[in-house]
């Protein structure tokens, strides 16, 4: 069973994100994400709802089933947060894969309402073959 969120600050609600992202808890991430959630990820269409968000995750770590995003740096602003992320990973044959990130999050009534995902997304595509 997954553990509760907890119900305090925007800052709290992501740090509950990463949590749910890191350990791949989709239950913990459903309570973490509002249920009209607006997903943007750079390089790809916007996703909305939390559904359409979890199985874009889902689609993402099959082809880093190791990964970790480790956030380095929080700048908390009123409902804003903005994180910066050192991602490591692994795809399935082994290849290593690393890079930085920024994630934007707007918190609404205790959940994330948007999430918009900035990387390098040719130094990706040149790390893998």
């Amino acid at each position: 069973m997954s553990p509760e969120p907890r119900s305090g600050s925007p800052l709290d609600v992501v740090e509950d994100y990463f949590r749910a992202l890191n350990t791949e808890d989709w239950d913990l991430m459903a309570t973490v994400l509002a249920t009209d959630v607006e997903l943007v990820p750079v390089g790809s269409r916007a996703r909305t709802g939390s559904g359409q968000a979890i199985a874009f995750f889902q689609k993402v770590f099959q082809r880093f089933p190791t990964h970790d995003d480790n956030p380095t740096r929080f700048l908390d602003a009123d409902n804003t947060v903005v994180v910066e992320i050192a991602f490591t990973g692994a795809t399935p044959d082994g290849l290593e894969v690393a890079f930085d990130a920024v994630d934007v999050f707007d918190v609404e009534h205790g959940r994330i309402r948007r999430l918009s995902q900035w990387f390098d997304t040719a130094a990706l595509s040149a790390m893998l073959p």
